[in-house]
């Protein structure tokens, strides 16, 4: 009976212990659960607001946002086509030099060489020119429906003569030489130039009616 009495004791002990021993362990996980959860809450934290970043992240940041956006602006002239379309978007006289230097015999080149044609003249025409020497229209010709334009260079510079109307052309002509361009009849703008920075360029209009004309350039020193 006292042999029973201690075994029934020693029984309740032991399931006293193991139920506190287990208690102890949960409660060590559940704070350490808690605990883990809280420091990656503090690290998602610091990762998502940029203010918390260190100086030297936020430069390099800035640096590469930078990178990316040249490399974007690279890819736009990757292609002929995609080129072209970037060149029309910004309209300027560098973006279709550009694209004439990238795809010399691309399928816009004409194009790009009219737009160009066509800036260039607006440029003499605002700045401060010469005005455009008379033209002689020596043979008439009103059934043509193109002219002829005789140029003769004088300057003893290498000259352009640009002309942007009802289509855009352009002649370069050696110094003390003479050039020929044919353009279809109709209004134009006209415009020349020679390489020297100091000498104004000259800029007029005319209206081409078929047949043969004439014209002269000289660079008056004074």
């Amino acid at each position: 009976m006292f042999l029973r009495k201690i075994l029934t004791i020693f029984l309740c002990l032991t399931v006293v212990f193991a139920s506190a021993s287990a208690q102890s362990r949960e409660g060590g996980n559940s704070l350490s659960t808690k605990s883990g959860r809280s420091e990656r809450a503090k690290m998602i934290g610091k990762t998502l607001d940029p203010n918390s970043l260190p100086i030297e992240h936020k430069q390099y940041t800035d640096e590469r946002v930078k990178e990316l956006e040249k490399s974007m602006r690279e890819r736009e002239w990757g292609s002929e086509d995609t080129a072209w379309k970037r060149a029309c978007e910004l309209d300027t006289k560098e973006a279709y030099q550009k694209y004439s230097a990238m795809y010399p015999h691309g399928a816009h080149i004409a194009a790009a060489s009219s737009k160009l044609i066509e800036i260039g003249v607006n440029e003499a025409f605002n700045a401060d020119h010469s005005s455009l020497p008379k033209m002689n229209h020596v043979v008439s010709q009103d059934d043509s429906p193109t002219s002829t334009i005789i140029v003769e260079n004088a300057t003893g510079q290498p000259l352009t003569v640009m002309y942007s109307g009802t289509e855009n052309k352009s002649v370069i002509i050696n110094p003390g030489g003479k050039g020929v361009v044919t353009v279809k009849n109709g209004y134009y703008r006209i415009a020349a130039s020679v390489p020297e920075a100091y000498v104004r360029p000259f800029a007029g209009d005319e209206v081409f009616s078929g047949g043969r004309y004439e014209v002269g350039f000289v660079i008056v020193r004074r």
